[in-house]
């Protein structure tokens, strides 16, 4: 199956509110969610989903073929919504490690009460990396070949 990264890259837009990447200039941003997407891709576990998996960044398009595929709609939106998730993953890693909320934590008293924030940053990256996990976790329980083999 084909998907243009235009599909993941406007779907990403609607999780990420960061107004500051938004005013980059097109080719800029263009750039930085395709290095998202091949860093979410070299992820062994979203890795091993795929039978086979080319990510083309010169037309901007993936094919791919998934290991236990149910339907091509399914199969759609399962890519979709897991590389979606892990780029905005890839998106709020550097914002937690950033230096503006890492250096707060060598302040005075005052300082570390801004150091909520960061940790409210952590809690939620955590989560998304938990459900990035259950989502193929539970597609590979789901549709795997023990279940789907014909008898």
């Amino acid at each position: 199956m084909t998907l243009p990264y235009e599909t993941i890259f406007s779907q990403t837009r609607g999780r990420i509110s960061d107004p500051k990447e938004l005013s980059l200039d097109e080719n800029d941003l263009l750039e930085i969610y395709t290095e998202r997407l091949n860093n979410v891709i070299a992820n062994p576990r979203v890795r091993r989903l795929f039978s086979s998996l080319t990510l083309d960044d010169e037309i901007q398009q993936l094919d791919f073929t998934l290991n236990n595929s149910v339907d091509e709609t399914a199969d759609m939106n399962f890519v979709i919504g897991i590389l979606v998730l892990g780029m905005t993953i890839e998106w709020l890693q550097p914002q937690v490690d950033s230096i503006m909320h890492t250096s707060v934590m060598i302040g005075g008293k005052e300082e570390k009460k801004l150091l909520d924030n960061h940790k409210n940053m952590i809690d939620r990256l955590d989560s998304m990396k938990t459900e990035l996990n259950k989502r193929i976790r539970d597609y590979g329980y789901m549709y795997n070949s023990y279940i789907n083999t014909e008898s």
